[in-house]
């Protein structure tokens, strides 16, 4: 009997915009209209992550550490709250704007720009397995050494591995990379962010702050998403919708940062 997969990522992003990979999820219907939903959940990521940040995925136990979770039949509590059922008053409007013609629920969690408010994860489409980076060095890595805390961070939140001549991540020490850098990362972060509003308050003193510039862009977020599009992981329109400015804007910024 034909079915059809969506196969979709469960993330999550925490206060510093670190993206984590916490599960793939796969959505299987055949032609006599049953279905099944499943989930496989990235231990080697959800390991390391802090109580206040990750709960767990709702409507799963983890604690019993399976490979996979199975709901045949039955809609999952993740998706169940945070999707539209077929019962919906406006659930063919829903549809329309994200360009569908039939209910599937994961293909509209995956499409759509509403966000659950009761936590922090999202779903993207699943594209591709862990990526392994290869640089002969870290350094190749990023150009400043600034950047590299926040790159290495990337990979191992997201369940990636490097292999490199001076340091190598991977599931058996994630999580010791993880306790190390996120608060190198964090420290770096803050102190930049005093020294910023420190700035802007002395200005005030001053009288020489004019306010706000129209559009404000955390310095932190521009390099590191910069840095991703010098790498060519990201395309310019993807970067400046990222930050939520114009093309033309991220480009005028990133000659900016070049000339510094």
């Amino acid at each position: 009997m034909l079915s059809y997969i969506t196969s979709g990522l469960i993330c999550m992003k925490d206060d510093y915009k670190f993206a984590y990979k916490i599960a793939k999820i796969e959505y299987e219907e055949w032609e006599d209209g049953e279905y099944k939903y499943r989930f496989y959940p990235f231990y080697n990521v959800i390991d390391m992550l802090p109580p206040h940040l990750f709960q767990g995925i709702p409507g799963l136990d983890l604690s019993l550490r399976r490979a996979s979770y199975e709901r045949k039949n039955l809609v999952p509590v993740f998706i169940s709250e945070r999707t539209p059922g077929e019962n919906r008053e406006d659930v063919w409007q829903l549809l329309e704007e994200n360009g569908m013609q039939v209910l599937n629920r994961l293909e509209w969690l995956i499409r759509t720009n509403k966000r659950y408010s009761g936590d922090r994860f999202y779903v993207k489409r699943f594209e591709k397995d862990a990526v392994n980076y290869t640089p002969r060095s870290m350094y190749d890595l990023v150009p400043r050494s600034d950047l590299l805390i926040g790159k290495l961070l990337d990979i191992i939140c997201f369940g990636d591995y490097l292999f490199s001549e001076e340091i190598e991540i991977n599931d058996h020490n994630r999580k010791d990379y993880y306790r190390l850098l996120m608060p190198m990362y964090i420290e770096a972060y803050e102190r930049k962010r005093k020294t910023r509003l420190d700035g802007i308050e002395e200005a005030k003193n001053k009288r020489l702050y004019r306010g706000r510039m129209a559009i404000g862009i955390d310095p932190l977020l521009f390099d590191k998403i910069a840095n991703a599009y010098r790498h060519r992981e990201i395309t310019a329109e993807k970067a400046a919708a990222r930050l939520g400015i114009s093309i033309a804007t991220f480009y005028r910024r990133l000659r900016h940062d070049d000339n510094r």
